[in-house]
Order: structure tokens, then sequence, then C-alpha cells
């Protein structure tokens, strides 16, 4: 993956992590996280070729019976990460189920997408398909990998990424969006109010060498 050249080390194993982001920000700050659902609405095609229809929850068991290529379950939804009170990350992601056991474990069981793979014992394929500075667009599928902030006398800036897990089963595609890069310099500072990281720290932060190679 072509990394964007501002983009510090601590951000490319953050955005390089697969499927257990939970995991690695908890170990970051040192501290537990909490996951709210801000919304999820669930679909399904009856009948090959057919379109879509939202599906009542809980989620009847004919439907999660016949998920298939033919007649996925689709779902889209959007999640806060949450630490000591602050929203550390929103991930919007879109889930296509396509096998009846997937379709128990996400949507009865109710597994986490981070640990869905464990669940069906499958290894998914991981793609970055993008990353950027500053905000995210999602009327421009392809914005480009480089986004400047919009404000270059912000006190903070976001930090955004793209990707896929694919499984047989069970695709997802997710947008994570983080609202301040000052989080992945002052960590537990960060959390506890003590401000954000001033842009102009990372342009020093760039004068080192980058010497971590990560292969996604």
């Amino acid at each position: 993956f072509n990394w964007p050249s501002a983009i510090n080390g601590i951000e490319r194993i953050t955005l390089a992590s697969h499927g257990e982001l939970q995991r690695v920000l908890s170990a970051y700050f040192a501290r537990p996280l909490s996951v709210t659902v801000v919304y999820a609405h669930t679909y399904w095609h009856p009948a090959a070729g057919a379109s879509k229809e939202v599906l009542p929850l809980p989620v009847p068991p004919a439907a999660i019976a016949q998920a298939s290529q033919e007649t996925p379950i689709i779902q889209t939804r959007q999640v806060h990460l949450v630490c000591s009170g602050k929203i550390v990350c929103t991930a919007t992601s879109t889930v296509r189920i396509s096998s009846p056991s997937a379709a128990h474990y996400f949507l009865v069981e109710n597994c986490a997408i981070g640990q869905m793979f464990r669940c069906i014992n499958k290894i998914p394929r991981f793609e970055l398909q993008n990353v950027g500075i500053g905000s995210y667009s999602c009327d421009d599928p392809e914005v480009v990998s480089w986004c400047p902030a919009s404000d270059p006398d912000a006190e903070s800036e976001g930090l955004w990424r793209k990707y896929r897990l694919i499984a047989e089963g069970f695709v997802c595609e997710i947008v994570e969006v983080f609202p301040d890069r000052g989080m992945f310099v002052g960590g537990e500072r960060w959390l506890d109010g003590e401000g954000s990281t001033p842009v102009h720290l990372y342009e020093r932060l760039d004068q080192y060498p980058q010497q971590t190679t990560l292969m996604v």
C-alpha cells in the first residue's frame, strides 16, 4: 500500500489492523473501549433478482436459513468506539451475508464484525482501499488517498480509512473515521482532555526517517 508520507508509524499500525481495531486501540490507550450502535438497517433479497426488502428485528429464522449468494442479507450500520467517554472512532459499514451460519452468528448471536471470522472459522482477506487526512467525503467514492485538512490552521485534524474484509459467506466494506490525529500522539493525555496536538507537531515528526514497514 502506498502510504501518504505524512502518516506516522502508530497511525499506520492502526490503519493496517485487520478487523481488530477495538483491541488495538484498547491496548494503545491502556483502557477498555465500548461499542455504541448508532443505527443498523437490515435488508434481504427474498428471491434471486428480487428488490431488497426491510427485515424486522429480530430477523425471522426463515430469512436466516435462506441466506445465500442469490438471496443475501445486507446490513448497513454505524457504531461509535468510545473510550473514557470520548468517541475515538466512528465506523460505518455495509455487511453482505450469504450463508445461514454467518447470518446466525451476526444477527442472532450478535457477534461483532471483529469476532465474526473466529465464529465462522474463516480467515478474511483484508483489502485496504484508501486512507486520508482530513474529512472523509462519503459523496465521492473515488476520493484521493491524500486529502489535506480543510483548515490548515486548525489545532486538530482527522484521519480515516476505507477497507474490505472478505470471507466466504461474509463480506464487509467499512469506513472508519478518527476525529483527531492528536489521539495518536497524546494517548491518555488526549483522552483526559489535555488538548489536541497542533498540526505543526506532525510536521516535526515527519522530519524523522520512517522505518516501519507493514505488509497488508
